[in-house]
């Protein structure tokens, strides 16, 4: 098989392995409910831990985040550690899986765990870089949102920073930006609900009260 073939099926493994829905897929088998119909409706892992609590929605965006890395890892093994141009991409292509899975009409997370996960393979500097002013953002608002936004564009900045003499830094440079882009678009309801000082808090006054049986038939 030629690389570019190579490249194409490694892309649709990660799309694949990025479609895997924990939230969704454990809430259906284990807790016998569509996470769909509750709380925000998004089958992620901030509203797994509002739904189903703190521990289950953790395994949730801990796994999210491992498929983010195993995706990375996967290119790593077939193409070694330095195209991190494929990587970004081949991680894109998880997060696509994530936020648009097949099996539920499209309509997926927003991938804020798989991206921490892919940074993290990519270069775990940048991951720990852009952690700081994101836990700062959480700590502060207590907003995931705003967490996640900042957390999407600081790795980006971070990217661009660390491959500045990269003779790819254009082409780096435009696959990193889709993270952000990609995280803003899937976030822009939040971005709304935050303006207008709507958008749940995680803990103390404002926090999102959610009960398990009492589904909001949001899909």
């Amino acid at each position: 098989m030629n690389e570019p073939m190579l490249i194409i099926v490694i892309f649709l493994i990660c799309y694949l392995l990025g479609s895997f829905q924990s939230s969704y897929i454990f809430g259906k088998t284990i807790k016998k409910v569509d996470i769909r119909n509750y709380g925000s409706g998004n089958p992620g892992a901030t509203n797994a831990i509002r739904v189903f609590g703190f521990k289950f929605g953790m395994v949730c965006l801990l796994i999210d985040a491992l498929k983010g890395a195993l995706a990375i890892l996967l290119v790593q093994l077939i193409l070694g550690d330095e195209n991190i141009l494929i990587e970004l991409l081949a991680g894109f292509f998880v997060i696509i899986g994530h936020n648009y899975p097949f099996y539920m009409g499209f309509k997926g997370g927003k991938g804020v765990a798989a991206t921490i996960g892919i940074m993290l393979m990519i270069n775990w500097k940048v991951a720990l870089i852009a952690a700081i002013p994101s836990i700062i953002m959480m700590v502060a608002f207590r907003i995931m949102s705003v967490a996640s936004l900042t957390f999407q564009t600081v790795c980006f900045i971070a990217l661009v920073l660390v491959n500045i003499t990269s003779e790819n830094l254009y082409s780096v440079a435009l696959a990193a930006a889709l993270y952000p882009l990609m995280s803003f678009l899937r976030h822009r309801k939040n971005i709304v609900r935050v303006f207008y000082g709507e958008e749940p808090r995680l803990w103390g006054k404002g926090k999102a009260e959610i009960k398990i049986d009492e589904p909001n038939n949001k899909k």
